[in-house]
């Protein structure tokens, strides 16, 4: 689910624009040497990379984002850049702030319609209008860059992303870019769209096989210009298994049919999907005609419905992201030459440790950041079956790697600002905790100052009430946890706001838990409880061993999993996720209950025992009661 940003109404000149094209070029190249040499492609100019982007890449030639948090900053830099698209003193106040946050990824809509509007491409140079420059620039430069066509793209649009990656890297950023969206020109005419809220979006019509060179020669223009500095990710198209975002009408029905059914037949669906595997295979072309395919992540686009949803008939059609991905790697695989990673969509119903609709036995099944170890457990068994490669080897590893790249916690259908900061810093840990995962970029970073209305729904997590500067933003909740998710706070101080409010990314790792009243009726003790440990797998969403003990009493100790569900240890923010309880019963042996006794309980981690507050319990022939003092 997304939008692109507001294009600029005032445009450089086309004189200009061409000449600054021109120069581009040239510089382009000269700095791929620069940035080899200094071994930091994304970085030129900026910071020197933490160590942390050392330890793995992505690619051979593409090093880790500096930090896992990104951003979906998509509209106030283009708000903020000028008429021309250049820098402003706001614009530049804002990458001040930006900088201590040390974002790995920014990603931008890169919408090819936002591009290219103005008139359809030729086979011989174009007499653009004014504010477009023609691309390629003359015969030579089209043969030289192995362009198709010739065509007019948007000068305004052009200078914005040349203001907005310099600055990002400036940072340290890496920078994506969803390509989607094609030109109406290039689209089928009876091509129908969906209504979403109160838009009806025809974005996700998909070009018409006679247009495909044009798709991937606006994919070879952000790389040529772009992925030289910063443009390092590619994310091709949206939500593909859903007939809104990804349309192929009118060639098939992109409509549930009679009772929500699945009105495709097998040659539709692979329809469907072998437009995908074109789409995607064309970007890898342009990545790697252009020299970068050691350097530039090609991305899928998926949503989070892993199995085909309950539909209503009329419904968008959507396939399950399962059931499209079972048809689509086989085609990639046959094309041999395509090296791809899966970027996921891990929305939830509004916390991110959420894994009931990927429960045993839950169907249709969808996924969140908890989950995602399904997706990877299916990515290495396609690399395994697919491609025939061991999953472990080094050639394998891109295929088996994550980027969240869309997700967000919708106000006010999900949760107010506490809670959305919360779940920023769980899905940091949760992404921390699963290796595959190399950057997250939430769905907005910052709101419109009128809010980012999608759908009906506000999903900027940074109020638009805090300034373009963000000058004002210490003390937001959203603000803080952003903050709290940079290298310089998470893991290692534990005074960042992650921490102190939600026992997330402290450098001291521990944990907590209380053993509550007893429970006594007749020879029968209830002892019931729950402990919680940040250092348990899964960011502390797993279980933890609670040791249970008597004394006074003929009683066996017990050591149980806590894994009751308690859903008021969510509600207080003891706990991220509520399968933390425990709850055991105890018969006393005859005589029964003769004398006090005392229970006493700890939680176990690594071999050591850390006693739960409220214990140890006390009780005797009458009761429960208060411990005596010194007890």
């Amino acid at each position: 689910v997304l939008f692109g940003p507001t294009e600029h109404s005032e445009k450089f000149s086309s004189l200009t624009a061409l000449l600054h094209a021109k120069i581009a070029m040239v510089t382009n190249w000269l700095l791929v040497a620069v940035v080899s040499a200094l071994g930091s492609a994304g970085t030129l100019g900026s910071e020197a990379p933490s160590p942390s982007q050392n330890t793995r890449r992505i690619l051979p030639g593409l090093p880790l984002p500096q930090a896992l948090q990104g951003h979906d900053d998509e509209n106030w830099p283009a708000q903020l850049s000028d008429g021309a698209g250049g820098a402003t003193p706001e614009l530049l106040a804002r990458y001040a702030a930006l900088k201590p946050m040390q974002p790995g990824i920014r990603r931008y809509n890169m919408f090819w319609s936002t591009f290219e509007s103005a008139i359809q491409s030729s086979t011989s140079p174009l007499q653009c209008p004014p504010e477009t420059t023609l691309t390629p620039a003359t015969e030579a430069e089209r043969k030289t860059f192995g362009y198709h066509l010739f065509h007019c793209y948007s000068s305004s649009q052009i200078a914005m992303f040349d203001t907005i990656f310099n600055l990002d890297r400036e940072i340290g950023a890496q920078n994506a870019a969803i390509l989607y969206s094609a030109p109406g020109f290039y689209r089928h005419p009876n091509c129908t769209g969906f209504k979403f809220g109160p838009d009806v979006i025809k974005s996700g019509c998909a070009p018409v096989d006679e247009h495909m060179d044009d798709y991937e020669d606006y994919v070879r223009f952000l790389v040529q210009r772009w992925s030289v500095t910063s443009l390092k990710h590619f994310v091709v198209w949206n939500e593909v298994a859903s007939a809104g975002w990804m349309d192929m009408s009118p060639f098939i029905p992109n409509r549930a049919g009679p009772f929500g059914s699945f009105p495709l037949s097998e040659t539709q669906f692979d329809l469907w999907v072998s437009k995908y595997a074109s789409l995607v295979e064309r970007t890898s072309s342009a990545v790697r005609g252009m020299g970068y395919s050691d350097g530039v992540m090609v991305w899928t686009s998926n949503d989070r419905l892993w199995e085909r949803p309950k539909q209503r008939q009329g419904d968008p059609l959507h396939t399950g992201v399962k059931p499209f991905q079972d048809r689509l790697w086989p085609k990639l695989a046959a094309m041999g030459n395509v090296t791809f990673g899966t970027a996921v969509h891990p929305y939830d119903p509004g916390n991110p440790f959420d894994d009931s609709e990927f429960a045993s036995g839950f169907h249709p099944q969808a996924y969140t950041f908890r989950t995602l170890t399904h997706v990877v457990a299916y990515l290495r068994q396609q690399v395994a079956s697919v491609l025939n490669l061991d999953p472990s080897s080094v050639e394998a590893q891109p295929y088996q790697l994550l980027y969240a790249s869309e997700q967000g916690w919708p106000y006010p259908m999900c949760c107010d600002n506490k809670i959305r900061a919360r779940n920023i810093c769980y899905a940091q840990a949760l992404s921390e905790a699963n290796t595959q995962v190399v950057s997250v970029t939430h769905n907005y970073f910052q709101d419109n100052a009128g809010g980012s209305e999608q759908g009906g729904q506000d999903y900027g997590l940074i109020p638009g009430n805090i300034t373009g500067n963000l000058s004002n933003g210490a003390g937001h909740p959203t603000f803080d946890a952003y903050i709290a998710t940079s290298p310089a706070h998470w893991g290692v101080s534990d005074d960042h706001f992650c921490c102190v409010t939600w026992r997330m990314g402290c450098k001291s790792k521990s944990g907590t838990g209380t053993l509550d009243p007893l429970d006594q009726s007749g020879t029968r003790i209830t002892v019931h409880g729950w402990a919680w440990d940040e250092r348990a797998p899964g960011a502390g969403g797993d279980p933890v061993q609670v040791k249970i003990s008597f004394s006074g009493l003929s009683v066996p100790t017990r050591t149980v999993v806590a894994n009751v569900t308690r859903n008021d240890l969510v509600a207080a923010g003891v706990a991220p996720n509520a399968a933390h309880g425990f709850l055991e019963v105890f018969d006393i042996p005859p005589p029964g209950i003769t004398g006090p006794y005392k229970v006493s309980a700890a939680w176990l981690w690594n071999g050591t025992a850390t006693e739960l507050e409220s214990s140890p319990r006390c009780g005797d022939n009458s009761g429960p009661h208060d411990c005596p003092l010194g007890i």
